[in-house]
């Protein structure tokens, strides 16, 4: 496997020579911080070079994989990499630099080879970013942030679909619906309507409306989710996919100031409404604070996607003017709640506690509910979230 591994990796970064690169594996992610995967820190180094890496590694156990759409998600991500991210950066090389979108790692190489599908990428710890405490929500700076990476992110999808729409729908039939794919697995509806069972008991002293009218939920949950996902709707663009806070991480100037940041993860990108990606950072990491906001997040991406529309020459009033977004956010913001409901219950897992697929394949439905988790704190994250959703009227 190391020998394998270094020839992958010399291949990756072009290097072609007999120099003696020696490879130093580092300590692993924690269970549970590669979903699909297992993710290698990797210094590859000779006398004169170093190089940092990343490697994003399929689990290949023949039940996991039979379990879940690992081979899709990582061909969803490698099909990211390879062929669209280098279209679309092409393409924003006409508008100047601050308008463009660049948070997200180098990938050096890929491999699509069946049971060995990995990802090879820039470690950017060594350039000083680093995840968010998870169990910790993010703050307004983060989200002003994040608001306005997406809207560059988003404008770029938007504009290369208006002046180049037979190119864009080319590179976005690469991508596979990976949410439908769990959408098709037990574990995941039955997760689903167990997640909204809990939150329903959780609402005990909240107002009756509240609860009769969030009591159709985990029946309906899946119902919900799916036409979240059924974006018949022209105002479509490439999605991030998996925005919960591990999946983002942040720089920070000696003085505190947050200075930038970069988005991880793309097995599970895919065509569909913005609000898709927008509801679901914001939900699954914002305290009430930022909820109680959420218009002027909303206006803060608005006015980040169309700077950038009118750098490429486009008119984000008419390509997608704020009164649509909100329309949208109504019907779509359903998927980032149902996600969030389930990635806050794993982040306020405990240590030691937190499962991975191959825990979920091997492990009773009764051992997988039994994890530890800080049921206090989420049933109040829960209930503010349900909360605002009704007091909004989205749900």
């Amino acid at each position: 496997m190391t020998c394998e591994l270094l020839q992958f990796l010399k291949n990756a970064l072009g290097i072609h020579s007999a120099d003696n690169f020696r490879m130093v594996v580092h300590t692993p992610n924690k269970k549970g911080d590669g979903f699909l995967g297992d993710i290698l820190f990797v210094t590859l180094e000779d006398s004169h070079l170093a190089y940092h890496l990343v490697v994003k590694q399929a689990f290949t156990d023949a039940s996991v994989r039979e379990m879940h759409p690992i081979r899709n998600v990582f061909l969803n991500e490698i099909h990211f990499y390879t062929n669209i991210w280098p279209r679309l950066d092409q393409f924003q090389a006409r508008v100047p630099e601050r308008y463009r979108f660049q948070n997200l790692p180098r990938c050096f190489g890929a491999s699509a080879e069946e049971r060995s599908e990995r990802i090879v990428l820039e470690n950017l710890k060594r350039q000083g970013f680093q995840v968010h405490d998870k169990k910790q929500p993010l703050d307004g700076e983060q989200y002003e942030m994040i608001m306005k990476v997406y809207g560059r992110f988003h404008a770029l999808s938007f504009a290369y679909k208006a002046l180049h729409p037979e190119e864009y729908a080319g590179l976005q039939l690469g991508l596979r619906n990976a949410f439908w794919d769990l959408l098709q697995r037990d574990f995941f509806k039955r997760g689903n309507v167990e997640t909204h069972r809990i939150c329903l008991q959780g609402l005990s002293g909240v107002d009756d409306a509240v609860t009769e009218k969030y009591s159709r939920y985990p029946e309906r949950c899946n119902d919900l989710l799916r036409e979240s996902l059924d974006c018949r709707t022209e105002y479509t663009v490439i999605l991030h996919g998996d925005c919960w806070s591990n999946n983002v991480m942040f720089k920070y100037e000696e003085s505190g100031a947050l200075a930038d940041l970069r988005l991880l993860d793309f097995q599970m990108s895919k065509e569909g409404s913005p609000c898709c990606d927008l509801s679901y950072t914001i939900y699954s990491g914002a305290s009430k604070p930022i909820l109680q906001n959420l218009d002027s997040y909303l206006h803060v991406y608005h006015d980040s996607l169309s700077s950038t529309l009118k750098a490429f020459g486009c008119d984000s009033d008419r390509i997608y003017p704020f009164h649509q977004l909100k329309k949208d956010w109504k019907r779509y913001c359903k998927l980032g709640f149902s996600m969030a409901l389930m990635i806050w219950r794993m982040k306020l897992t405990e240590e030691g506690q937190v499962k991975d697929l191959q825990d979920m394949t091997k492990q009773s439905e009764e051992e997988l509910r039994a994890s530890a988790y800080d049921e206090t704190e989420y049933r109040r994250i829960t209930r503010d979230l349900v909360l605002h959703m009704f007091e909004n009227d989205f749900l």
